[in-house]
């Protein structure tokens, strides 16, 4: 009687186990090392004060999100954890050495244009990014695939089925500077792409459209580039000279079959050594850089607005 009781007791006991949940801590453009933390399922803790730095900015607080459009906490805020999480620490411009408890949690600069959040990197132009690609619910998604000038989702790339063109990179009928590569010589000498053929413009509304060459080249050479992993899925965290970021996935691109593992995004500039190519972002584990490459491709965009 007396072991069947402490089975049952040890039984007992067994089923009451806890989980338990990591928390780490990301700088996010600072410096410094902050050990994970760990929660124990239903109980309540503060979090660990900040012990990261930053060079003439303060700390904010944190985000669940490198661009800071997540759930933000205040530094030492005491929360319940039910999953493990990675917090980003949220800098602002001014200040000494960055460390220490902010009061809140603002992020960086950001807001809305048609329902759609931008992030202000702090870049010389004033340019703001959008959080996410064309067609992306969440910074991580990867969005739709849209051939160069085209506004609309469609199966397979070539040059077939590139609105531009009778069928190969010598026919262009839109977009050409060269009538070598023209329609029986034809040639407008458009080099960016004209609103009605922005798809940015198309699904996000007027005042969004597809960055520049000159906008992909500011935002590679004037942001920290990062090749990072966001909740799976890997990519680059930009961070800005502001200290605001965003997270740009490595969505890869169609070529009339998927090539997976790069980052492809189309800029509005046409390439105009070769009109048959367009301007883009491409990047990976190793490298980013701006290219030119056929229109006709499959690749994702990332709008910008002023």
């Amino acid at each position: 009687m007396i072991l069947a009781v402490v089975i049952i007791a040890v039984f007992a006991m067994s089923g009451c186990k806890k989980e338990t949940y990591t928390v780490t801590f990301l700088p996010n453009g600072g410096n410094g090392v902050m050990t994970p933390q760990t929660f124990t399922e239903g109980k309540s803790q503060a979090l660990d004060i900040n012990a990261f730095t930053r060079d003439g900015y303060s700390f904010s607080g944190w985000n669940t999100t490198p661009a800071g459009i997540g759930d933000s906490y205040a530094d030492g805020q005491t929360i319940t954890v039910t999953a493990d999480m990675i917090l980003y620490a949220m800098w602002q411009a001014g200040g000494g050495s960055g460390s220490g408890s902010g009061g809140g949690a603002s992020g960086p600069t950001q807001g809305q244009l048609n329902g759609y959040d931008w992030v202000d990197l702090g870049l010389p132009s004033g340019t703001k990014w959008a959080t996410c690609n064309v067609g992306a619910e969440t910074p991580e998604d990867f969005g739709g695939y849209y051939a160069w000038g085209e506004t609309y989702l469609k199966d397979g790339f070539t040059w077939s089925n590139y609105t531009y063109c009778h069928g190969d990179l010598s026919t262009l009928t839109k977009y050409c500077n060269n009538p070598e590569y023209g329609y029986n010589g034809f040639t407008d000498n458009l080099t960016t792409l004209q609103s009605s053929d922005d798809v940015a413009t198309a699904i996000c509304g007027a005042g969004w459209r597809m960055p520049t060459e000159t906008e992909m080249l500011e935002l590679n050479e004037k942001c920290t580039v990062t090749w990072t992993t966001q909740n799976g899925v890997n990519g680059n965290l930009f961070t800005g000279p502001n200290g605001s970021s965003i997270f740009m996935p490595a969505v890869g691109y169609y070529e009339e079959s998927y090539n997976s593992g790069y980052g492809s995004y189309w800029s509005s500039s046409l390439y105009t050594s070769y009109p048959f190519s367009a301007r883009y972002l491409n990047f990976s584990s190793s490298y980013c850089t701006v290219n030119g490459y056929v229109r006709f491709a499959g690749r994702s965009v990332r709008p910008v607005c002023r």
